[in-house]
C-alpha cells in the first residue's frame, strides 16, 4: 500500500510537542467527558472523543492522521484493507480497523483511539475483549513479520482505561515480546508525543 506524498512528512522539519490543552487520560471521568463533549453515548456523539484525540494528534505532530480501513487478520498474520469483514465467513478473523495512520519519513504509525470512562460491564468488555486482544495481535504481527518500520499506538484515555493500564503493561512485558514491545505504545494521549519523539522520529 503506497502513501500519498501529502501524508508523509520529514520528521526533521518540525517539533513534536503535546498541545497545552491535553489532559492526562486518568482525569477523564464520565462527568468530565460530558462536560467537554456533551452527550457521547450512541450515534455521532460517540465519535466526539475520537475526533478530539485525532485533532490534538495532528496539532501536536504537524502530521496528518487519516482514517483507515486497515485491519489485522490475526489468523493469517497479515495487515489488509477490509472495510466490511463481516460479509465473509472469516469475518471474526479480523480485528477492528485502525482509527488513524501517521507517516514520519520511513516509519508508519498505526493508531487505535479509545476513551473508556466509568467502571462497568461494558467498559470492562471494551478493554478486555476489544483493546487487549488488538494489542496482542499487534505484538504478534510484529514478531512474525519482523517489520521495523511499523509502529502501533494505542491511545486510551479515561479513568477506567488508566485503572486497567497495568494489564496492558503486563502484556508488553511478556518475555516473548521483548524484541518488539518498543514498537507498541499503550497509554494516554498526553504520553503519545514523547513516545513519538523517543521511538519513531
Amino acid at each position: 500500500m503506497q502513501d500519498n506524498m501529502e501524508n508523509t512528512i520529514d520528521a526533521t522539519t518540525f517539533t513534536i510537542s503535546c498541545p497545552e490543552d491535553v489532559m492526562e487520560g486518568s482525569l477523564f471521568t464520565k462527568e468530565k467527558r460530558q462536560e467537554i463533549y456533551g452527550k457521547v453515548a450512541g450515534g455521532r456523539g460517540s465519535k466526539k472523543p475520537e475526533d478530539y484525540q485525532r485533532q490534538q494528534i495532528i496539532l501536536g505532530t504537524g502530521c496528518p492522521c487519516n482514517t483507515t480501513k486497515t485491519r489485522i487478520n490475526w489468523r493469517l498474520n497479515e495487515m489488509v484493507e477490509n472495510s466490511q469483514p463481516m460479509r465473509k465467513e472469516d469475518g471474526f478473523d479480523y480485528t477492528e480497523n485502525f482509527d488513524g495512520k501517521q507517516v514520519f519519513h520511513q516509519n508508519t504509525v498505526w493508531i487505535n483511539l479509545k476513551s473508556v470512562v466509568g467502571a462497568g460491564g461494558s467498559q470492562t468488555r471494551t478493554l478486555r475483549d476489544e483493546c487487549y486482544p488488538f494489542v496482542n495481535h499487534q505484538l504478534n504481527y510484529l514478531l512474525k513479520s519482523q517489520k521495523t518500520d511499523y509502529y502501533f499506538a494505542n491511545i486510551f484515555d479515561g479513568d477506567e482505561s488508566a485503572s486497567k493500564m497495568k494489564m496492558f503493561h503486563y502484556l508488553l512485558e511478556l518475555p516473548e515480546f521483548s524484541t518488539v514491545k518498543k514498537y507498541v505504545y499503550v497509554g494516554d494521549l498526553k504520553g503519545y508525543f514523547d513516545w513519538i519523539k523517543e521511538n519513531v522520529c
